[in-house]
């Protein structure tokens, strides 16, 4: 014969069973948390990185323009380049990586632009229009680089699993 369970007991093993229930729903919501925030400090660090590497590129392009510009003035000069305009040369120069596809094209419409004297008015104006060009080149490069480093930040989001 089966006996009834009586009600207090049923009640108590309701409580144990929700209680039981409970406790696994709020491990597994812990879990899932901790696995979340995890995810966000992933993505934070790496937008973080991002972002600075952006603002140390931009830095570096904001310079290169500057140096880039005084370069390109102190060759206007009809008396040659003063020393200021040739330091401003030559730090463009160290600005730029070697292995960059434009700096063949740079140095040497430095070169020429400091040996000048030798060249027609034709020839300067050429050489200035030629480091014009591989002047914005170079920048516009540069600013895409900056731009694809910062459009990267919805790719890392979704790369985080």
């Amino acid at each position: 014969m089966i006996q009834e369970t009586p009600p207090v007991v049923l009640a108590a093993l309701i409580a144990a069973s929700a209680a039981l229930g409970s406790a696994i729903f709020a491990f597994i919501a812990a879990l899932i948390n901790s696995r979340v925030a995890r995810k966000n400090a992933i993505l934070s660090a790496q937008i973080a990185q991002r972002t600075k590497r952006a603002d140390f590129r931009q830095a570096w392009i904001d310079k290169l323009r500057e140096s880039l510009v005084k370069t390109h003035i102190g060759f206007a000069s009809p008396d040659g380049l003063a020393k200021d305009d040739a330091e401003h040369a030559l730090r463009t120069l160290l600005l730029v990586n070697r292995n960059d596809p434009d700096y063949n094209r740079l140095r040497d419409c430095i070169f020429k632009m400091t040996n000048k004297k030798s060249l027609s008015a034709e020839e300067i104006d050429k050489i200035g229009r030629e480091m014009i060009e591989v002047s914005q080149d170079l920048l516009k490069r540069e600013w895409n680089v900056v731009k694809s480093e910062i459009n990267k930040f919805e790719e890392d989001a979704r790369s985080i699993k």
